[in-house]
């Protein structure tokens, strides 16, 4: 054999180890299907600190199982900076706190922070906004990342357009929303033998329509309607082994009507 030959055989040899090393193998997870009709009331104070800078801090109640039982309590702080009429940027905290009907108890709170871009245009009476969202939650659990990530990071990107009736204190909407996870654990055969991989897939598609109502100059309402498709994967390991014992791709259909309330300062 030459040396030219050796050598590319050398390479190649190289090559296949390497990507052996990375290679992995496909899974296919089982389904389940499950649907939810889900209810939303919020109150909010928002405050004009100074000029374009708006503070404003809420709590919301959040209802699942067919509006049956109580999923979750948020509480939220946060600031937007209106750069001029067609840009704002801004950044909020919010405390979850989940209920677990099992034990009908509070616990494994949950803290999330979002940065928040919003892009806007006005052409007549409809104004066109696009938000992205970075968002970042950290459990307070103990989980394998092989399983759930921690923290979370999520990007969300929402097309909104909100149409002002003239001589009317209604203003209708359309919003579409996309959720995309950044770092969602990737499945491997044995998770103390592997490297920790992750992954990237659309989570959940938003449809919603809404109309808010303005009470006053101080009071305004907000009803609205989503329909979410949300999709996630179980990942179980066995826990002395590290071996793969579940992986299940899970779909929902969420029904979520909501009623907001604000007050201005």
């Amino acid at each position: 054999m030459s040396n030219t030959m050796r050598k590319i055989a050398i390479i190649v040899t190289m090559l296949s180890i390497v990507l052996g090393a990375y290679a992995q193998e496909e899974y296919t997870p089982a389904k389940s299907t499950t649907n939810d009709f889900r209810g939303r009331v919020e109150g909010a104070v928002e405050w004009e600190a100074v000029k374009n800078l708006t503070l404003e801090a809420g709590v919301q109640l959040r209802l699942n199982n067919d509006i049956g039982s109580v999923d979750r309590i948020q509480t939220s702080a946060g600031a937007t900076y209106e750069v001029n009429k067609y840009f704002d940027f801004g950044a909020d905290y919010v405390l979850i706190n989940g209920y677990e009907s099992a034990t009908k108890s509070w616990d494994k709170p949950r803290h999330r922070v979002n940065v928040n871009v919003r892009g806007k245009v006005k052409i007549g009476r409809v104004q066109l906004s696009l938000r992205e969202r970075l968002q970042t939650t950290f459990r307070t659990d103990s989980v394998n990342r092989y399983e759930k990530m921690n923290p979370e990071l999520m990007l969300r990107s929402r097309l909104m357009a909100e149409y002002s009736i003239r001589h009317s204190r209604w203003s209708p909407y359309l919003l579409f929303e996309l959720n995309n996870t950044l770092n969602a654990p990737k499945v491997v055969d044995n998770y103390k033998t592997a490297t920790l991989r992750t992954d990237n897939y659309i989570a959940r598609y938003r449809l919603g329509v809404g109309a808010k109502f303005r009470i006053s100059r101080h009071h305004r309402l907000d009803f609205y309607y989503y329909f979410d498709y949300d999709r996630g994967y179980d990942i179980d390991y066995k826990g002395n082994k590290g071996n793969l014992k579940g992986y299940v791709e899970e779909n929902e259909f969420r029904h979520t009507f909501g009623i907001s309330y604000k007050f201005k300062l």
